[in-house]
């Protein structure tokens, strides 16, 4: 439902059926590496199209029923959530930036290893103005199921969007234990020219979500540009955070394909 009665063309009509659908694959591919799901809130009527109908605003009470929607379709034990991030650390930002520096000692909290992660979704939320509203009552995201995207330094700072930042900006921040997301091209621009500098200094940098309008199965209608991962990898060893020896072709068991 990208915009309401102008572009709806979707898989799957409801939040929660959606989510279903995931849960399902999931299930079928226990050992998945952890699936991002970017959950954008938008608000306000399509400029180019005044009589659409408007979306509903989104207020606490609303994003309750949203968090109450996830929890209906995922367990605590197949998402990995604010408080399991936070666990003993007062806020977010100081689980993650203890676990990003390997001074976690024996306090619980951090991001999981990639062991712990297999088989989970974890979910994020796209746009940063509804962030006092989802935290309001939530401070550090006490109770939440969603990561926010915070401003970097917030007390439920752990997962962040750089999409137009520089690559010695986005490994500052996945160095102190950030999880970013980043896009490779955006508004068709980079489709048309063929222009891969964005896509390239993306997939050189530390984000570890990286979002482009054109993977392999979708290349540009106008010039063939597409992105992807080496080999068809869903996923890789992280070029910035990941530890020696990390092999790519390990991270995605071949039954998760």
């Amino acid at each position: 439902m990208h915009v309401l009665d102008v572009d709806q063309r979707s898989s799957c009509h409801t939040f929660i059926v959606c989510l279903t659908t995931i849960k399902h694959w999931s299930q079928q591919h226990p050992q998945h590496v952890p699936i991002f799901i970017l959950v954008e809130t938008k608000q306000g009527r399509a400029g180019a199209a005044p009589v659409a109908h408007g979306p509903e605003p989104f207020t606490s009470a609303t994003f309750d029923a949203l968090d109450a929607d996830i929890r209906s379709v995922f367990s605590e034990k197949e998402m990995i959530t604010p408080d399991q991030v936070r666990g003993s650390y007062e806020t977010l930002l100081d689980a993650i930036q203890a676990s990003g520096s390997g001074a976690a000692g024996k306090r619980t909290g951090g991001w999981p290893t990639l062991a712990a992660a297999r088989g989970k979704v974890i979910f994020l939320m796209d746009q940063r103005p509804v962030e006092a509203v989802y935290t309001e009552g939530h401070p550090s995201l006490h109770g939440r199921v969603i990561f926010t995207n915070a401003t970097p330094g917030a007390p439920d700072a752990a997962f962040t969007e750089e999409n137009s930042g520089t690559m010695a900006e986005i490994n500052a921040l996945a160095k102190q234990g950030y999880l970013i997301r980043t896009r490779t091209d955006d508004g068709t621009e980079e489709a048309r020219t063929n222009d891969r500098t964005r896509a390239d200094m993306a997939l050189s940098s530390g984000a570890q979500m990286l979002s482009t309008d054109y993977p392999q199965s979708e290349p540009s209608q106008w010039t063939g540009f597409f992105v992807g991962l080496p080999h068809g990898f869903a996923a890789r060893c992280n070029p910035v955070t990941a530890p020696p020896g990390c092999v790519d072709s390990l991270l995605e068991p071949s039954s998760a394909k």
